[in-house]
């Protein structure tokens, strides 16, 4: 069982943080919608497990890399600050609908349940911006070996939850109804929420650095 310091210092702002990013339009996201579109709401799930497995090998690489690195207030202050400016970005872009743009319906075709999980994981582990995401966190917190192997499996349990979730309301119409009636209040709410967890790891890091 992971002790109360792992679940406050790492896990919980882990998985804070990462369903912000989850819910920004993107490369992933693309790849469920364009599975969910087939005949079959299950065409979907294949897609999305495969950017789960993906998203894991981005946050296993990064918590492997910064592993190496000597554990100590300016590195936190580093990823903390690069942690900030990813966070920052995702909200701007959210904000002004950049993000949204990114998922245009005339690139969206239905796509074969069989090719859906190897998309996926090609569109996770190959995304720069989420291992730089990934990177960013683990240096600006506390780390070990096993507070870093529970979160890349809390990486994965996310990631296949959400866009399972995902690949299988698309295929509903009154879901996809609903989505578009609310979608600006959601997108300026994911906006603020993303902008606040810049300006609070902005914090984090500037209070590291006096210390330092």
């Amino acid at each position: 069982m992971p002790d109360a310091d792992v679940l406050t210092s790492l896990l919980l702002p882990l998985a804070v943080s990462y369903a912000l990013v989850l819910a920004v339009p993107g490369p992933n996201l693309l790849v469920v919608l364009r599975a969910g579109l087939g005949p079959s709401t299950r065409g979907a799930l294949p897609a999305a497990f495969g950017i789960a497995c993906g998203a894991t090998l981005a946050s296993a690489l990064a918590a492997s890399c910064t592993a190496l690195l000597p554990s100590g207030r300016v590195i936190e202050c580093l990823g903390g600050t690069v942690f900030a400016v990813l966070m920052a970005r995702a909200g701007l872009r959210m904000l002004t609908g950049e993000a949204l743009r990114a998922v245009e319906p005339a690139r969206l075709a239905p796509g074969r349940r069989a090719a859906s999980f190897l998309l996926g994981l090609g569109a996770a582990a190959s995304n720069p911006v989420t291992f730089s995401f990934f990177a960013g966190f683990f240096l600006a917190h506390a780390r070990t070996p096993a507070a870093l192997g529970l979160a890349c499996l809390v990486v994965f349990a996310m990631a296949a939850a959400w866009f399972s979730a995902i690949g299988l309301l698309v295929s509903r119409p009154a879901c996809r109804r609903l989505a578009a009636a609310g979608g600006g209040w959601v997108r300026y709410g994911i906006a603020a929420a993303l902008l606040t967890c810049a300006g609070l790891a902005l914090w984090r890091a500037a209070a590291q650095s006096a210390i330092a």
